[in-house]
């Protein structure tokens, strides 16, 4: 769970694990292979940031969020954040795989 306020720019950062451990990520941020972030509003839609998302530390799974201002709206919360992982042979991987992390939006 985490807790933000409207207007939130400053980088969100998350661990991505596998099995328990950090999830290595060095090598996925050439294509084919790729990190994408998934965010889903209180409707459960697809949203589409216009900040960016990316990896942050490749050895120890971080990835993180840049938001832009107009992104995360108290009226749209709580959000719903996965992150899909597509390793270079085409396999897809979603972290976490359980349910899903929640962003909470309240107003400033």
């Amino acid at each position: 769970m985490q807790n933000l306020v409207q207007g939130w720019t400053e980088r969100i950062r998350t661990q991505l694990f596998a099995d328990g451990a950090p999830f290595d990520l060095t090598g996925y941020d050439e294509p084919p292979a790729s990190v994408e972030m998934l965010l889903y509003n209180c409707a459960k839609v697809l949203v589409t940031p216009s900040g960016t998302s990316g990896i942050d530390t490749p050895a120890t799974g971080i990835v993180y969020f840049d938001p832009a201002p107009d992104d995360l709206l108290a009226s749209m919360s709580p959000y719903s954040v996965r992150w899909q992982v597509t390793d270079s042979a085409g396999k897809i991987a979603f972290f976490p795989n359980g349910k899903p992390d929640v962003w909470t939006v309240q107003l400033p």
